[in-house]
């Protein structure tokens, strides 16, 4: 059963459950979700919540924000193309084929088909998931067999507000896609954040103190990744 309540200036979605640990939440559409032992007395949970007010509305300014800021582009000849953590410059050519390579500064689109901004975007899109399928999965493998947490599966697409997710039950994680757009160091701390929800399914100390031990320069990725 879920209640909800209003706790400051946000409001709480409430499950007690057949649990030991209290797991709570900031969800990516701006929700808070607490879920507590059975027999957990509301003033207990009251209490706790009012102690996790600072953290809360710290991840919620987060979610409120969209992390993977998108540019409209025209893709035409001379836009901006993000790969990796570097800029390239798009050329576009006509051809019997589609192929996309990346020379001496440029990343070059051949096509058959008609060039517009439609057909442009969707061969880009299919040749960044391609290459993510790769690299996302080198990067949660290494994590993986570093902790000694297995991964069910591991899913790709565009996600608004959020570089990743994991689901601690099904052990199936999911990428964003437009990290395929950021530095390997950026994606392997989200492929290692999501990789260790497997074991801390929560974002408490505990949680970031496993990050740390073995990413202390955690917070460094992330900034680089919030910022670029």
């Amino acid at each position: 059963m879920i209640s909800k309540g209003e706790f400051m200036k946000y409001n709480v979605q409430i499950t007690k459950k057949n649990i030991k640990n209290i797991i709570l939440k900031v969800k990516s559409d701006g929700t808070v979700t607490l879920s507590v032992p059975k027999r957990t007395p509301n003033t207990f949970i009251e209490s706790f919540l009012k102690s996790k007010n600072e953290w809360i509305l710290k991840n919620l300014e987060k979610v409120t924000k969209i992390s993977t800021k998108s540019v409209d582009k025209s893709y035409k000849n001379g836009d901006n193309i993000e790969y990796l953590g570097k800029i390239y410059i798009l050329k576009i050519f006509k051809s019997s084929y589609n192929n996309i390579e990346i020379t001496d500064g440029f990343f070059k689109v051949f096509t058959n088909k008609e060039i517009n901004s439609k057909n442009i975007e969707t061969l880009i899109y299919n040749w960044y998931k391609k290459n993510a399928l790769k690299i996302f999965e080198i990067s949660l493998n290494k994590y993986s067999n570093l902790i000694g947490e297995k991964f069910s599966n591991f899913k790709i697409r565009k996600m608004k507000r959020r570089w990743g997710s994991c689901r601690f039950i099904t052990k199936v994680i999911t990428l964003n896609i437009e990290l395929i757009k950021k530095p390997i160091e950026c994606i392997d701390y989200v492929a290692f954040h999501e990789i260790a929800h497997l074991r801390y399914p929560h974002h408490q100390k505990e949680f970031w103190n496993f990050i740390s031990l073995y990413m202390p320069d955690w917070k460094v990725r992330k900034e680089r990744l919030d910022k670029i």
